[in-house]
């Protein structure tokens, strides 16, 4: 049994030093780095649709007593929209022009009861049937499918006033004119892509308009329009 153990010792002795120079000389694991995240492509034409709601404020700027100077047209909103991306990395840059369908309205009145018991109803009515923009977006990717950014740009809208008098004996007259808006828009927004090509959307917007003069047959009449839009969209990127 002595003669065993002494046979092992001896063994391990004179092999240890060659196994830890073997275990020495063992190259280190290969390092991996960590996988990089994947950024989509955003790049390329693209053309959608949109719908929403709208709410607007229109102020006459000169005194046209007794009819009310103001009121605040709202209502739904849908259109297209159509433009195109650059991507840097994880920046979105591009350039959008949209056109929107609008029924945008509301009507304010002034009652004047008299001392022979007649009634003078006086009334403003507004109504916007379209709008539209021109504007630059930029961004920056969240992930690689979600997009926030800002727009600014050229906007643009169409308006129809009515100034319409009637009065209890069922006698009334009115007049309308019509005119182009054009000012600036801006917003923002933030789009998701759910698949390569399809590009879900929400986005506000704030048209700014200066005065503009309305032709009353001869008879000027200058009003000033805003508008504000929340709206959804859907859009193919080619």
């Amino acid at each position: 049994m002595r003669k065993v153990l002494g046979l092992v010792g001896a063994t391990l002795l004179f092999a240890g030093p060659a196994l830890a120079a073997d275990l020495g000389t063992r190259p280190p694991p290969a390092y991996k780095a960590p996988a990089l995240m994947p950024v989509s492509s955003w790049a390329g034409f693209y053309l959608g649709i949109h719908g929403g709601y709208g709410w607007g404020h229109e102020s006459v700027q000169d005194d046209i007593f007794p009819f009310p100077n103001s009121n605040s047209p709202k209502g739904g909103v849908f259109g297209v929209q159509a433009g195109y991306n650059w991507q840097f990395g994880t920046y979105v840059a591009g350039l959008e022009v949209d056109s929107s369908w609008a029924d945008l309205k509301d009507s304010k009145s002034n009652t004047f009861l008299f001392e022979d018991e007649s009634v003078l109803t006086a009334t403003l009515s507004s109504k916007v049937d379209y709008f539209g923009s021109f504007r630059a977006r930029a961004g920056f990717l969240l992930t690689p499918d979600w997009l926030l950014y800002g727009t600014a740009g050229l906007g643009w809208a169409h308006d129809k006033l009515t100034l319409s008098l009637s009065d209890n004996a069922g006698d009334s007259a009115s007049a309308s004119a019509s005119k182009d808006h054009v000012g600036w828009a801006a917003g923002g927004g933030a789009e998701y892509k759910l698949t390569p090509n399809l590009l879900l959307r929400a986005e506000y917007l704030h048209y700014g308009f200066g005065s503009t003069t309305y032709d009353f047959g001869g008879a000027p009449l200058n009003s000033k329009l805003s508008i504000d839009v929340v709206r959804g969209g859907l859009s193919y990127k080619f």
